[in-house]
C-alpha cells in the first residue's frame, strides 16, 4: 500500500464514515417537466436544508453528475442502452438490497446518485434514513445500518457490470481481504456535524461525499508508482498499482506509459480497460524499452487521462491533460 493509501485507512480505522437538474428518459435528448409535487423518495433538495456541508460536496462529485453529463449521454446512445440507466439514476438501493444491482427510477433523474437513492428506507411511509450513525433528529427517523460502512454499499452500482466492477477487483485484493473498504480511501471522514443547522449536537466523523476519485488529482496520484532500472541494452521500467482495485478502475480513463533517452521517445505503454491491459491491485508490470547507444539519461513517466466528449459532440476523445502520476529519472552512466 503507498503511504497516503495507509493514512486513508487509519482514518478509516479510527473513525465511521456515512455515506440537480432536469430528469431525462430512455431515448430523449432533452428533459421533461418534473413532477408537480415530490414525495420524501426524490425530492433531494429537502436533504440540504439540513446537511449543508454535505449536500453542497455532493454537488461536486460524479454521482451528482452522473446522468446528465455529457459523457453519459452520448456513451449511453441518448439514454437508450438500458443495461447503463439503473446506475445513474438509481431507485433506493435498500429496496433491492446493498450489493444488489438497483432499478432505474421514475422520477428526478437528473440527480444522478443522490442523498435519496442510498439512504431511504424503502418500507417507511415518512422520511427514514439510514446511515452509520443512529441519532434523534427532529427531521426525520434514522436507522444505524453498520452496513455503510462496508463496500457492499458500493457495491450496487460499482460490483456488476465489466467496465465499472471495482467491486470485484476490491474484494480479491489485500484491501478487500482485509475488510479496508472503498469509503477509507473515496470518502475520508472529518469530525464535524451531521447536520449543520443542529449546532446542539455533538459532532461525528463524516465522510467527504464529493466522493474523491478519478476525478481527483490527488487520489489519482497516489493510484500507481513507477520504478526503473537498466538492464543491458534495455530500459525496464515497472508500474505497480497502488489502489484497491484495478488500474485503471474502470472502461473510459487510460494511463500511459512513457520512456525517453537523452529526450528521444523510447516507446509508450496504455493501460486501460478496454486493451484488456489494467493492472490488478498490489500487481506490478513491467515495460521494457531498447536503449541506444551512448543514453546518458532516460525518464519514464506515467499520467492518467480520462475520456471527454469531442468538440464534435458525437466521438469520445482522450482529454488533451491528464492527471501525472509519477516521473522517474535516471543516469545510465
Amino acid at each position: 500500500m503507498s503511504r497516503i493509501v495507509r493514512l486513508a485507512v487509519l482514518a478509516w480505522l479510527t473513525a465511521l464514515v456515512s455515506c440537480g437538474g432536469g430528469a431525462a428518459g430512455p431515448g430523449e435528448s432533452a428533459p421533461p417537466e418534473e413532477p408537480a409535487a415530490a414525495t420524501f423518495h426524490v425530492d433531494n433538495e429537502n436533504c440540504a436544508s439540513c446537511h449543508v456541508s454535505i449536500y453542497e460536496e455532493w454537488l461536486q462529485s460524479r454521482h451528482a453528475q452522473a446522468w446528465k453529463s455529457d459523457l453519459f449521454k452520448l456513451t449511453s446512445d441518448n439514454y437508450t442502452k438500458k443495461e447503463c440507466l439503473p446506475c445513474h439514476a438509481p431507485a433506493l438501493i435498500l429496496e433491492t438490497g446493498l450489493a444488489n444491482k438497483p432499478e432505474l427510477r421514475n422520477e428526478y433523474r437528473g440527480q444522478g446518485v443522490d442523498c435519496i437513492a442510498c439512504h431511504q428506507d424503502p418500507e417507511a411511509d415518512e422520511w427514514v434514513m439510514h446511515g452509520p450513525y443512529g441519532a434523534d433528529s427532529p427531521a426525520h427517523g434514522t436507522v444505524q445500518n453498520a452496513a455503510f460502512t462496508t463496500a457492499e454499499v458500493c457495491a450496487s452500482c460499482h460490483g456488476h457490470d465489466e467496465e465499472f466492477n471495482q467491486y470485484h477487483s476490491w474484494k480479491e485484493s489485500e484491501y478487500g481481504q482485509s475488510q479496508f473498504p472503498c469509503q477509507a480511501c473515496h470518502m475520508t471522514p472529518t469530525e464535524r456535524l451531521l447536520a449543520d443547522t443542529e449546532t446542539d449536537y455533538p459532532t461525528r466523523w463524516v465522510g467527504d461525499h464529493s466522493f474523491p476519485g478519478a476525478h481527483n488529482e490527488d487520489v489519482a496520484a497516489a493510484a500507481a508508482s513507477v520504478e526503473m532500472e537498466r538492464d543491458g541494452a534495455e530500459l525496464v521500467v515497472s508500474v505497480t498499482n497502488e489502489a484497491g482495485h484495478f488500474f485503471p478502475g474502470g472502461a473510459y480513463r487510460a494511463a500511459v506509459l512513457q520512456a525517453t533517452a537523452d529526450g528521444v521517445e523510447l516507446g509508450q505503454q496504455t493501460y486501460a480497460f478496454e486493451l484488456g491491459s489494467r493492472i490488478a491491485s498490489g500487481a506490478t508490470v513491467q515495460a521494457r524499452f531498447p536503449l541506444p547507444d551512448g543514453a546518458a539519461e532516460a525518464k519514464a513517466r506515467l499520467t492518467f487521462y480520462k475520456s471527454v466528449v469531442g468538440d464534435d459532440g458525437r466521438s469520445v476523445v482522450q482529454e488533451p491533460n491528464g492527471i501525472l502520476i509519477q516521473e522517474r529519472q535516471l543516469e545510465l552512466e
